[in-house]
């Protein structure tokens, strides 16, 4: 029984190692895309980048529904949401000292970060998704989307379209390159895919095995192991000084893993999905919340104070995940 385990360890290890190498890579082709595509930074980081790190988040909730444990995945979705704050932001403010942030960034990442702490107050309040709840939450997140497009720059949007069509009139390879990119983006997200489902295969073994709940497993091993892209993404941002990628890398990836990916998890899921058990995770994640709104209202800027304050807070919270909860 003990090398069974070790075995198991050892390939959930293998499968979150390739579902971290795959999800970087989505990242990487995601943001040569939106070079390609001229879109502003911060909202690259909200929508591209966010979409994009969350792929082992989305695998995650095809691969439970598929195998009938959704708690798995609403444990990943609202782990992985204390681990994109406390942990990922948390790591970038540390290494790059501090993050300013610009006016108009500050009014986009409140407003989003409001609507994202708004849901998750419901959620936890509700403590059972239903479809209609779902349902709800997918429109949250594309009407704040939609916000977020249309108060975004659109003069880079237009000089994009203005040198598509250059290319089109003159035969430039410009737009080849473009499909290449996305081909390789597609084959990225792919390899996500079947990284994620044998990952989910083996944790749920493991549950069994250490008689743990899933969603325990699913709010320490999963939300880390798929937060591991958003941690390369917000590390790398930061030492390139692109700290507007760096907020909307962890915030987008709030924002879309509270609102979006768990609506799509409780409207395509069989039956209502009971996150009560997963309440222990709300002190934690309304607390970075609280330390990112200070930041952003009263310093116009997120410093090493507010870095410490949050990386602390994830090492409590897993702490209290392994040791406690059970």
């Amino acid at each position: 029984m003990d090398l069974l385990m070790l075995v198991y360890f050892v390939a959930l290890a293998v499968s979150l190692f390739f579902l971290w190498l795959s999800g970087d890579l989505s990242v990487k082709y995601s943001i040569e895309t939106a070079a390609k595509f001229k879109l502003t930074t911060l909202f690259v980081g909200f929508v591209l980048i966010a979409i994009s790190t969350g792929l082992p988040e989305l695998s995650v909730v095809i691969s439970s529904l598929f195998h009938q444990s959704p708690g798995i995945s609403a444990g990943t979705i609202l782990g992985s949401n204390v681990c994109d704050i406390s942990l990922v932001l948390g790591l970038a403010i540390l290494l790059g000292r501090s993050i300013p942030i610009e006016p108009k960034e500050c009014k986009d990442s409140f407003m989003l970060l409001l609507i994202t702490t708004l849901a998750m107050v419901v959620v936890f309040l509700l403590g059972v998704l239903t479809r209609i709840v779902g349902l709800l939450l997918i429109l949250i997140y594309v009407v704040a989307i939609w916000w977020l497009w249309k108060n975004s720059t659109k003069k880079e949007i237009s000089e994009e379209e203005k040198e598509q069509k250059e290319a089109v009139a003159n035969h430039d390879p410009y737009l080849k390159r473009k499909w290449g990119i996305l081909l390789k983006l597609f084959f990225s997200v792919v390899a996500v895919l079947i990284s994620s489902e044998f990952a989910v295969l083996f944790a749920i073994e493991l549950t069994k095995m250490l008689n743990l709940s899933l969603e325990t497993v699913g709010a320490t091993i999963f939300a880390i192991g798929t937060s591991l892209p958003e941690i390369s993404v917000g590390l790398n941002a930061v030492k390139k000084r692109e700290y507007s990628l760096a907020l909307g890398n962890s915030l987008g990836s709030v924002l879309e893993q509270g609102t979006l990916l768990l609506g799509l998890l409780a409207f395509a899921s069989p039956k209502s999905i009971d996150i009560r058990p997963l309440r222990t995770l709300a002190p934690f994640m309304f607390i970075s919340f609280a330390i990112i709104f200070w930041g952003i209202l009263m310093r116009k800027k997120l410093t090493r104070i507010e870095g410490l304050l949050m990386f602390t807070l994830f090492i409590v919270f897993m702490i209290y995940q392994i040791a406690w909860v059970r």
